[in-house]
């Protein structure tokens, strides 16, 4: 099985970005060089009772100086993504595993090369568990050309892509495409290749077996959508649904970092496949989080929905894991 209608929440368990050059997102260049004071202190403040947000995981520390991306977890650990530097395609995968009372364990691999992390995922099978995430990027590029899976090695390097790797065509027989990045159904039966043409967002879904093997020429369905309106910060799938979730860090930050930027609302749709209907929710939760940026969106197998919030600063990052009510 898979990861998603595990991890209750615990008393006291203590606990991003956009796709390259995709619609409404940041161009690689655009990052804010993290030069801002580091906060040596960072809470999840509680949600009142009124709050669209349940809180799950209470700030996690990971490597800071990084710019943290996405999230996914199995029945034993979570995984965070942080790329390391604007513009390289070098990456940070970070496994925790949660203990109780605040307290918390971490390892880390490094994946050199493989692009801009928009999504992290997971598959599983016969009890293994396999990260998926954009790779081969060319050098000096953050734009991923091919989709990888690879087991958590702690302490190793990967380069370049996984173990398993696939270029995606676009269709059934057109050019292979770029800018692809991953999602995995929580029962681990598909994939979901999300990319960008022409100004419009496409997905495409594929049946997974065995965690790892796909027919890149023979997706199930290819699903059209228009551009998300703000920064892309993640997507998944699960039976007949699409989620995808976008937004930027909050006003003042951008009033103070990057006055170039406008900000956006942290926007959650889901699509339903077989009838086309689309739902738009805005989250007004984690409202007293600092920093506040939107990083990545599951789909549990209840249906429920759980998403990431990045928080301090971008000199000591932070992340915070909350269900959607």
């Amino acid at each position: 099985m898979k990861r998603r209608k595990w991890i209750p929440v615990c008393a006291a368990l203590l606990f991003g970005c956009c796709l390259a050059l995709g619609p409404g997102a940041k161009a690689p260049g655009a990052q804010v060089e993290a030069k801002s004071k580091v906060v040596k202190k960072d809470r999840t403040p509680k949600e009142p009772g009124s709050s669209d947000l349940k809180v799950v995981q209470t700030v996690t520390k990971l490597s800071s100086r990084r710019w943290i991306q996405s999230f996914t977890y199995d029945s034993r650990y979570y995984y965070f993504i942080q790329m390391t530097k604007p513009s390289v395609g070098n990456l940070r995968v970070t496994r925790v595993k949660y203990k109780g009372l605040g307290k918390y364990t971490k390892a880390k691999m490094d994946l050199r090369g493989f692009g801009h992390a928009t999504n992290l995922d997971c598959s599983v099978y016969n009890g293994r568990t396999y990260l998926w995430t954009g790779s081969n990027a060319a050098k000096g590029s953050d734009v991923s050309r091919a989709v990888s899976c690879f087991t958590f090695q702690k302490n190793r390097i990967l380069k370049k892509n996984g173990s398993i790797y696939y270029r995606i065509p676009k269709g059934t027989d057109g050019k292979y495409v770029t800018n692809v990045y991953p999602a995995v159904s929580a029962d681990s039966s598909q994939l979901g290749v999300r990319f960008t043409y022409q100004g419009m967002q496409y997905f495409q879904i594929y049946k997974l077996e065995n965690g790892t093997r796909i027919d890149v020429r023979n997706p199930i369905e290819q699903v059209v959508l228009p551009p998300t309106s703000g920064d892309f910060q993640g997507f998944d799938i699960d039976g007949s649904t699409i989620a995808t979730i976008e937004g930027s860090p909050r006003k003042s930050f951008l009033k103070s970092y990057d006055r170039s930027r406008k900000y956006q609302p942290t926007i959650i749709r889901t699509w339903n496949l077989r009838t086309g209907a689309m739902t738009r929710r805005v989250i007004k939760g984690a409202a007293r989080l600092s920093f506040r940026e939107p990083e990545g969106v599951k789909i549990m197998e209840n249906g429920k929905l759980r998403i990431m919030y990045v928080s301090n600063t971008l000199t000591n990052q932070s992340c915070n894991i909350y269900d959607v009510k």
